[in-house]
């Protein structure tokens, strides 16, 4: 009960997505991994806005041409 009670929270949280988005080098990767984490998460409003705004926030560092180094 804990555990799920901590994922949910961690899915509710842009940062968390928006770690993982930063993983994605062009709009397409971005586009790919965006449409996958809404599909897997569609029922839960909460997860879907998180999601939403990790991509607004990873397509405006991808403009300003801010990516990971490696």
């Amino acid at each position: 009960m804990i555990e799920e009670s901590t994922l949910d929270r961690e899915l509710t949280d842009k940062l968390f997505w928006l770690r993982k988005f930063r993983m994605a080098k062009n709009d397409r990767t971005l586009e790919l991994m965006v449409s996958k984490a809404v599909d897997n998460h569609h029922t839960q409003s909460a997860v879907v806005a998180a999601i939403y705004l990790a991509e607004c926030q990873r397509e405006r560092e991808m403009q300003q041409g801010r990516f990971l180094d490696q």
